[in-house]
């Protein structure tokens, strides 16, 4: 026997062998065959057949000269995908190839399995290309084999192994996107999946197969599931399993886990027109498999057909507005975030998607914004604001003992940075009292300017569509903003910085290194101290500015207003001009992460909420980076505020003009 057909035989199924041998071998010859190698003098050699091992049975085909290569081949067609053959599904987008060249792509193939590392004890190994054939139009079918591991105790009761040859195929359509890998190890197949996208320069996503996809593509004939609630409450079940042969009829179905997600199912599903299955599906891994034996042409034909049926299914946009079809796609599925991140943000994806589809503005999340702020704190800006039933309007919050603003949402705790105080009652800018029992009613979320750009990177990969604005968590409620008409506006056309902007000649290095003595407010201010400011030498940036309108220096008590406030003139219009001060840098670059940039964000967050204000000023005696520019003009279109950007030329400017 040739080693090709012998290999063949050690991976097909032990009934392919047996039925292999009754249907070429006649009684009489097997009888005598078994009689000489296992020394068996019966004629009951079929049953004996049922009793003889894999080795066993290879020998009598050895032994015999009745089946040839051929007769092997196609048994090893007919029964090589195994007792209960399945796969898992993937797709990928923007593939660079149009057309699967055999030769080109097994010589990378083989070059990349070289390298491939194994560690010392591992469970499986040797995988290896064995062929790669074309099973259906656009469909190839790449054959693989491995060794896996078994270990037992040998006759010396000591731990011993030995290696037993394995296959797995993958399916790839490039025309149609998808890919599947036969079920096998998840070892295996994370080796299969970094080897292919690798190859084929893409992203793979495995599909998760819904409720709403089962519907749609199989016949939905549901006769047990597995139903999870991850987030159930004490009152809920969090895990139901329900049999029944007309499950989906029953009201226990439609009414009591309709909210429940479905992560295991078996339904009845029709092979051809002669051959019935159960069909078994993983949802969330996107793994499906039958439980009858059939031929390789039958469980081909129907995988094919109805892996072109989902992804056709799924590639229809319009299904998409189907939360339950928007979930299939697994948009996430290859970032690193944990399974309640994905789903967090997989529902700003969906709901983000519908607003671009149906123009709806508002959207039930299905968590509030404390349990988001603790999953995704990286993603978003916190500010706090309530509403005052007095003054009938959301308003910012302030710290009843000290008067001050300067809040900041600690743990599951808001306290004040300047007295450390826990509050729990705050006020208003009026100086009403404002209860704050509830986190979820006074927290805000905005998202960061990368994270919207994220959003979008997976909306246009997906779905060709993007989010022109941002959105704003409240609660549970997520509401969409458009780009509004802020903006960033140039400081040299404002009429009281005219002189300033005039000054040329300067030695920046120089002003900028006396800022290193110049903070953004005295050590020690009061109201006394703020009241003689004029008069006094003491030195801060809020004092650079006083002479713009009737603005003084405020002791930064109470409920200030900005650092610096004052009427400005912008292309003959007269605005309201709030400025938010931070001191120099070591570095004298003012970065998106740096703590001074974040505080600043956060306060022109919540600056832009006054009614009273038209224009902030960010100043710092700094240069400020790309990113932080992006994100401030990024503030000023979601906010509807201007923003004015006073930086380490314009500061070093002021000091020129003050003579300093």
């Amino acid at each position: 026997m040739i080693k090709s057909d012998k290999t063949k035989l050690e991976l097909i199924r032990l009934e392919g062998i047996r039925n292999l041998i009754v249907n070429k071998i006649n009684e009489e010859q097997l009888i005598e065959i078994i009689k000489q190698e296992f020394n068996f003098d019966s004629k009951k050699c079929y049953e004996i057949l049922k009793k003889l091992n894999r080795s066993q049975l290879i020998k009598i085909i050895d032994k015999s000269n009745t089946i040839s290569s051929n007769d092997i081949d196609e048994t090893y067609e007919q029964y090589r995908y195994g007792l209960k053959p399945g796969f898992t599904i993937f797709t990928f987008l923007n593939c660079e190839l149009s057309e699967i060249n055999s030769n080109e792509i097994t010589k990378k193939i083989e070059n990349k399995l070289v390298n491939l590392h194994y560690f010392e004890d591992s469970k499986f190994k040797s995988l290896t290309l064995k062929n790669i054939m074309k099973i259906r139009d656009n469909t190839f079918e790449f054959s693989f084999t491995y060794l896996s591991k078994y270990t037992y105790i040998n006759d010396s009761d000591e731990p011993d192994y030995i290696y037993e040859l394995k296959d797995c195929f993958v399916w790839i359509n490039l025309k149609n996107n998808f890919l599947a890998i036969k079920n096998c190890p998840n070892d295996i197949q994370n080796k299969l999946l970094n080897l292919l996208s690798n190859i084929l320069n893409v992203s793979l996503y495995n599909i998760k197969i819904t409720k709403k996809l089962i519907n749609e593509v199989f016949n939905g004939k549901i006769k047990k599931g597995t139903f999870i609630k991850p987030d159930a409450t004490d009152e809920e079940v969090a895990k139901i399993i329900i049999a029944d042969e007309e499950l989906t009829k029953k009201r226990i179905y439609q009414d009591s886990v309709s909210s429940y997600d479905m992560s295991n199912t078996f339904l009845d599903e029709q092979l051809d027109d002669s051959t019935k299955s159960t069909l078994g599906i993983n949802c969330k891994s996107g793994k499906i498999y039958l439980t009858k034996n059939v031929n390789a042409t039958q469980f081909r034909n129907w995988s094919i057909n109805n892996i072109n049926k989902i992804i056709n299914y799924l590639n229809d946009i319009n299904n998409c507005k189907e939360k339950d079809i928007f979930q299939s796609r697994n948009i996430l599925s290859n970032t690193n975030y944990s399974s309640d991140e994905k789903n967090i943000i997989e529902n700003i994806c969906y709901n983000i998607f519908m607003y671009i589809n149906s123009g709806e503005t508002s959207f039930l999340m299905q968590k509030d914004v404390m349990v988001i702020k603790n999953k995704l704190r990286s993603k978003f800006y916190t500010p706090l604001f309530g509403f005052c039933d007095v003054c009938k309007e959301e308003t910012q919050l302030f710290c009843p003992k000290c008067n001050r603003s300067n809040l900041k949402l600690i743990k599951n705790g808001i306290y004040c940075m300047e007295c450390d105080e826990n509050i729990l009652t705050f006020l208003c800018d009026e100086g009403h009292n404002i209860y704050g029992n509830n986190l979820v009613d006074i927290i805000r979320l905005i998202p960061h300017r990368e994270f919207i750009d994220e959003i979008n990177g997976y909306l246009l990969t997906n779905f060709g569509v993007r989010l022109e604005g941002s959105f704003v968590l409240e609660k549970n409620h997520l509401s969409i903003h458009k780009y509004s008409s802020g903006e960033i506006l140039d400081y040299t056309k404002i009429e009281e910085f005219k002189k300033i902007h005039e000054i040329n000649s300067i030695n920046i290095k120089d002003q900028l290194d006396k800022y290193n003595k110049i903070k953004e407010k005295c050590k020690k201010c009061s109201n006394d101290e703020c009241s003689i400011c004029i008069n006094n030498t003491n030195l801060c940036i809020m004092k650079l500015f006083i002479g713009f309108g009737n603005y003084r220096p405020s002791p930064h008590q109470g409920q200030e207003f900005g650092d610096v406030n004052f009427k400005i003139t912008y292309e003959g219009k007269e605005y309201n001009f709030v400025g938010i001060a931070k001191s120099k840098p070591k570095s004298g670059i003012l970065n998106l992460s740096d703590q001074a940039s974040r505080e600043m964000i956060q306060q022109i967050l919540m600056m832009s909420r006054d009614k009273r204000v038209d224009v902030i000023g960010a100043i710092c005696p700094a240069k400020f980076h790309d990113q932080l520019i992006q994100e401030l003009y990024y503030l000023a279109r979601i906010t509807q505020v201007k923003i004015i950007i006073l930086d380490d030329i314009f500061m070093s400017k002021l000091l020129t003009y003050r003579n300093i």
